[in-house]
C-alpha cells in the first residue's frame, strides 16, 4: 500500500511536460547510443583481446581502442541532459530513490572518473604496458557494470514508494531494491543490449576499413561483429521476455494488448529488431544499423511509458503545475543547438585529421 505522506511535493515545471518528456527521450537515445558503445565495448574487449595478444588490429575489437576514450567523454557529456530531464519531471521521486542509496549512489562520480582514466590507460598503454592496460579494461569494465547496476536499482525504487519506509531500518544509504523480481532482467536486458551496439559498432568500424583498403581480415571482423550482433540480441529477446513476464500483471498486462498505444510502442520496438537479426546474419550492415536505430527509439518510448504505468498509480505528468518561463526554454534550445554544432565541428576536425594522416 502507498503511503502518499512518503511522495515529496513535486517543483513546479517552466513549461508543457510533453518537452521535457520529448527532450528526454530524445536525448537518452543518444545517450544509450554511446553508454551501450563503451560499456559493451569494454566487455568486448575482455573477451577478445586476450585472444589476439601483442595485435590488437587482429582482433573483433581492435579499432575500439583509439575510440573508447572519446566515446567515454561524450557519454558522460551527454548523460547530463537526459538526466536533467527526468529530474524536472520526475526530481521528487528520483531524489528521495537516491537517498535510499545514498552511499553507493555518491560512489559513482570518483569510480566514473577512474574508469574514465582507464579508458585512456587501455587505449594508450597497449603495446608499451600491456599488463597495465589489461587491468585497465578489467577495472573499467566492472566500475561500469556497477555504475548501471545502480541506475537500475534507482530506477526501480522510483515507481515503488511502498518500498520507501524501509528507509526507517536502514537509514545508512545502503537500501538497494534487490527483492524487486524485474531488476535482474532489466539489468541483464542493458547489458545483453550494450554487447549487441558495441559489437554492431565494431562492425561499423572494420566496414569503413574494409571499403578503403580492402583487407580480408577487415571483411572478417565486419562480418564477425555483425554475427555477434545479431547473437547478443536474441539473447536480448529473450531476457527482455523475462522482464516483460516480471512485471506486476496489471502492468504486463498494459503491454500485452490491454492498453493499445503501450502495445503498439512495444511491438514497434521488437520487429525492427527482429529484422535487425536477419540483417545481420545476411551481412546488410547498413540496413541493420538503420533498424537497431528505429528499434532503439521505440524501446526508449515503451520504457517511458513503463515508467508512467509504475508512478501513474500515486502520480500524474499532468498534475504538474506550470510557471511558464518560455525565455528560459527558448535560451535551452539554443544553447544545446550551438552545444551539438560544437560537438559537430569537434568530431569533423578529428575524423579530418585522421584522413590527413592516413593519406600521408
Amino acid at each position: 500500500m502507498i503511503n502518499q505522506g512518503m511522495i515529496p511535493t513535486p517543483d513546479t515545471i517552466p513549461a508543457p511536460w510533453g518537452w521535457f518528456e520529448l527532450l528526454g527521450n530524445l536525448t537518452l537515445v543518444l545517450h544509450f547510443l554511446l553508454m551501450n558503445v563503451i560499456l559493451g565495448g569494454m566487455l568486448l574487449l575482455l573477451f577478445t583481446r586476450w585472444q589476439h595478444e601483442g595485435d590488437p588490429q587482429n582482433a573483433l575489437s581492435g579499432p575500439l581502442l583509439s575510440k573508447l576514450p572519446t566515446a567515454f567523454a561524450l557519454t558522460i557529456n551527454l548523460g547530463v541532459a537526459p538526466l536533467l530531464f527526468m529530474q524536472v519531471l520526475y526530481g521528487h521521486l528520483f531524489y528521495t530513490s537516491t537517498v535510499l542509496m545514498g552511499v553507493f549512489w555518491i560512489l559513482i562520480i570518483p569510480l566514473l572518473m577512474i574508469a574514465y582514466y582507464g579508458a585512456y590507460l587501455q587505449s594508450h598503454q597497449w603495446q608499451r604496458r600491456p599488463l597495465l592496460s589489461k587491468i585497465s579494461t578489467v577495472v573499467s569494465a566492472l566500475i561500469l557494470l556497477y555504475i548501471s547496476f545502480i541506475y537500475s536499482n534507482v530506477m526501480t525504487h522510483m515507481g515503488q514508494p511502498e518500498l520507501w519506509d524501509a528507509y526507517f531500518q536502514n537509514r545508512g544509504g545502503t537500501l538497494l531494491n534487490l527483492s524487486d523480481p524485474t531488476l535482474i532482467p532489466r539489468y541483464l536486458h542493458f547489458i545483453t543490449a550494450a554487447i549487441a551496439i558495441a559489437a554492431l559498432f565494431t562492425a561499423i568500424l572494420w566496414g569503413i576499413s574494409s571499403g578503403k583498403i580492402m583487407l580480408p581480415i577487415a571483411n572478417q571482423n565486419r562480418i564477425r561483429g555483425l554475427r555477434i550482433f545479431a547473437y547478443a540480441t536474441m539473447a536480448q529477446f529473450v531476457v527482455g521476455s523475462w522482464f516483460l513476464i516480471a512485471q506486476p500483471t496489471d502492468i504486463m498486462l498494459l503491454f500485452m494488448g490491454r492498453d493499445p498505444w503501450m502495445t503498439g510502442m512495444l511491438i514497434a520496438g521488437i520487429l525492427p529488431g527482429i529484422i535487425a537479426i536477419v540483417t545481420a546474419m545476411q551481412d546488410r550492415l547498413s540496413l541493420t544499423v538503420i533498424l537497431t536505430l528505429l528499434s532503439m527509439v521505440f524501446m526508449v518510448i515503451s520504457r517511458a511509458l513503463l515508467r508512467n504505468a509504475y508512478t501513474g498509480r500515486f502520480f500524474s505528468l499532468g498534475d504538474l503545475k506550470v510557471v511558464s518561463q518560455y525565455d528560459v526554454m527558448i535560451l535551452f534550445f539554443i544553447v544545446f543547438a550551438l552545444g551539438l554544432a560544437a560537438v559537430g565541428y569537434m568530431l569533423k576536425v578529428v575524423i579530418d585529421t585522421r584522413r590527413e594522416g592516413a593519406s600521408a
